[in-house]
């Protein structure tokens, strides 16, 4: 659900910053999320910018884009990018 350098819940689906790989060697972009786009903006992912995952449509978006601060996010159970939130629900 979030992405950044926090400590992260077990079940999240944080992506974890490009100096967080397995044999601890910082890399230049991590090639799986270096053409992660901001839904909202657009512009790459940066490991030292706070990013959430909408569990809906599955789009990633800087934090300050949806207004979502990191201490936020750890109490949001589903994330809703703003897009999802507007849609209505089909009875």
């Amino acid at each position: 659900m979030q992405r950044g350098s926090e400590s992260q819940p077990k079940n999240s689906k944080a992506m974890p910053s490009k100096d967080e790989d397995d044999d601890g060697v910082e890399e230049e972009e991590d090639e799986e999320y270096g053409e992660t786009l901001c839904g909202a903006c657009g512009e790459n992912y940066a490991a030292d910018e706070f990013w959430i995952c909408c569990d809906i449509c599955e789009i990633w978006f800087h934090g300050k884009c949806v207004k979502i601060t990191p201490a936020r996010a750890e109490h949001i159970k589903q994330y809703k990018c703003p897009s999802c939130s507007n849609k209505r629900a089909r009875p």
